[in-house]
């Protein structure tokens, strides 16, 4: 049978393979690949999953939960505890009052679950939706199997990595239904302010269309206090936000997050949640209840590892000639290739093949690649690290 004619033609058909390309899962191929060759260590910097383990109490929540006979079964949208909880969370971290702003939670299976949930609640064939570029894929990528058209803009860091709002055609903001962005930002670390969201939110009410705003990163903040774009005026009239409890707290098998938007937008989301997943196990729902009860000391003490490694890992590749610079925000350090490289693909390859230096590559709008500090160091790491760099000759071209 000729299997790749049942694929979906909004898939692209049987060039669906060609089209589908996600960059991350071909990153992690080129490192398996490396790990079959080499016997030396592999130094990981690559995808965002934190190489530290939940605090005690959470785990002990999870456990003390999953003995709990009522907890066995489908969550649907959530057990109301945990959307108590998030709501002093955004308090708490934020200074939103989702009361007063009329702003309603419901809990994701993590903020990649939310951003696939939102394009099918929202999206029509031949809408626009605009995003940021580089950045994460997931929510373009669903509309553009909706049938959706895309708009990408550039994130530049003569604009302080925000998009420029005034480059955007009146033409393509008339036929905008989602304007996706993400701050604190992913790979570059940049932090928007009230008046970049507020000028959003202006164009977002005059041309009537919705801002999503992954911010998954918004607790790792390391010189100003977190920023919600509820922190703006009118932000309840056309926004939706994703938080995410794998950064800080270090929970990211346990996939779990929540939307926060005004009501009758909750009331699609959810409608089309129930349709999509029969919610998150109820004990980990439990278990981030606890990570919202520690979560000033807990993020504290993330924000300090993380940034003393970005201290560290920062200063070791400007010595080498990689330029870059600690973020605001985020556990990342966005670095431009070399002179000698044209792609951040090729020094991708490079830096992997040559050093055993495993990153994320970033070509959109330049070459570059990304450093996670989320490696699993040993007494070693760092002086290896700077060997290997030394061996590199590309770097000094």
């Amino acid at each position: 049978m000729n299997y790749d004619s049942f694929i979906s033609k909004r898939l692209g058909g049987k060039d669906f393979f060609k089209t589908s390309y996600y960059k991350f899962e071909w990153c992690n191929q080129q490192k398996k690949k490396y790990l079959l060759n080499h016997q030396d260590k592999l130094l990981d910097f690559g995808i965002g999953e934190s190489n530290l383990m939940p605090d005690i109490q959470i785990i002990d929540e999870l456990t003390k939960q999953a003995y709990v006979y009522e907890n066995r079964v489908y969550a649907d949208n959530g057990i109301e505890q945990f959307k108590d909880k998030a709501k002093v969370h955004m308090k708490e971290i934020y200074d939103v009052d989702c009361d007063k702003l009329n702003l309603k939670i419901n809990h994701v299976m993590g903020a990649k679950s939310g951003l696939v949930i939102l394009p099918f609640s929202f999206i029509s064939k031949n809408d626009y939706v605009i995003y940021t570029i580089p950045g994460y894929s997931v929510l373009p990528t669903f509309a553009k199997w909706l049938e959706a058209k895309l708009y990408p803009i550039p994130l530049l860091k003569e604009n302080n990595y925000l998009p420029d709002l005034d480059k955007i055609p009146d033409r393509i903001y008339k036929k905008t239904k989602i304007f996706i962005i993400n701050y604190p930002n992913s790979p570059t670390g940049a932090i928007a302010n009230i008046s970049f969201y507020e000028k959003l939110i202006k164009k977002a009410l005059k041309y009537h269309f919705l801002i999503v705003n992954d911010c998954v990163y918004g607790t790792l903040c390391y010189k100003s206090k977190p920023i919600s774009i509820f922190n703006a005026k009118d932000s309840n009239l056309c926004c939706i936000e994703l938080h995410s409890l794998s950064k800080a707290f270090h929970m990211t098998g346990y996939r779990i997050g929540f939307v926060i938007c005004n009501e009758k937008l909750m009331n699609i989301i959810k409608e089309v949640k129930d349709n999509m997943d029969s919610g998150q196990y109820i004990p980990i729902q439990y278990a981030a209840i606890k990570a919202y009860d520690i979560e000033k000391q807990a993020i504290k003490k993330a924000n300090n590892y993380f940034y003393q490694r970005l201290v560290k890992i920062q200063k070791i590749l400007t010595k080498y000639n990689l330029e870059c610079e600690i973020p605001d925000s985020t556990f990342y350090l966005y670095v431009k290739a070399p002179k000698s490289f044209k792609t951040g693909k090729d020094f991708f390859k490079y830096l992997l093949d040559e050093g055993g230096i495993y990153t994320i590559f970033f070509d959109d709008v330049g070459p570059y690649v990304r450093f996670s500090m989320t490696y699993k160091e040993d007494k070693t790491f760092y002086k290896t690290l700077e060997d290997r760099l030394k061996k590199l000759t590309r770097l000094q071209e």
